[in-house]
């Protein structure tokens, strides 16, 4: 009998490869249930017409250092398009002026010089200086000219976008789009660094658990 007492004590709760399979269940149980509360967020703010979608042309936006070719008559554009504009300075501005729930915004700009950072800044209720810790960095999802930002699902009153960080680029510039329509199963797939979390922050959090069960059999 004591024998046998003793083979239970000395028996593991779990072993590693359970550890393991039980640490990717929660990460998936976890990856699944942020993606439907976000979409009932979204479904939400859409139903109560608090979430904007709409393309917003290049006229309808504030710009600051960032203007039109057709400004300046010393100006010469690559090409008879209206919409080339050009960057006067290292930080230049487009500004828009609204509220709403945002999950993401496109800039649509083309350039013709390698534009440096691209980057957009967002105001929260009861704000009215843009900062660094509210900033977004684009990613390319489309070659020659479409930029996404991801917000993450935020209630913004104004939006700040750097289409370049070096000046003197000629952009073809097309406006921005806010919340531009997305499949619904986009929201369950996982970004490239949001992948590796999912593929290895469980591994970790396994052999983790697995050294702290070990101490206590030992003990």
């Amino acid at each position: 009998m004591a024998r046998r007492e003793n083979l239970w004590k000395t028996r593991p709760l779990f072993r590693p490869p359970q550890l393991l399979l039980l640490a990717y269940l929660f990460a998936l149980v976890l990856w699944l249930a942020q993606g439907f509360v976000g979409s009932a967020v979204m479904l939400n703010y859409k139903l109560r017409g608090e979430m904007p979608q709409q393309t917003v042309a290049p006229a309808e936006l504030t710009t600051e250092s960032f203007a039109p070719y057709s400004s300046n008559q010393w100006w010469t554009p690559p090409d008879d398009d209206p919409n080339w504009y050009l960057s006067t300075d290292s930080d230049p501005h487009i500004y828009w002026q609204g509220q709403g729930y945002l999950e993401t915004v496109r800039l649509y700009a083309g350039h013709r010089l390698p534009p440096g950072g691209v980057a957009l800044y967002y105001l929260l209720p009861g704000q009215t200086d843009y900062s660094e810790a509210q900033k977004v960095y684009a990613t390319v999802t489309a070659a020659g000219g479409e930029y996404t930002f991801d917000l993450g699902g935020k209630w913004v009153t104004g939006l700040r976008i750097d289409p370049d960080s070096v000046g003197g680029v000629p952009t073809l510039f097309g406006g921005i789009e806010l919340n531009p329509a997305t499949p619904w199963y986009d929201r369950f797939l996982p970004s490239g660094g949001q992948w590796l979390v999912l593929l290895f922050v469980p591994a970790l959090a396994a052999a983790a658990a697995a050294l702290v069960l070990s101490l206590f059999d030992k003990d």
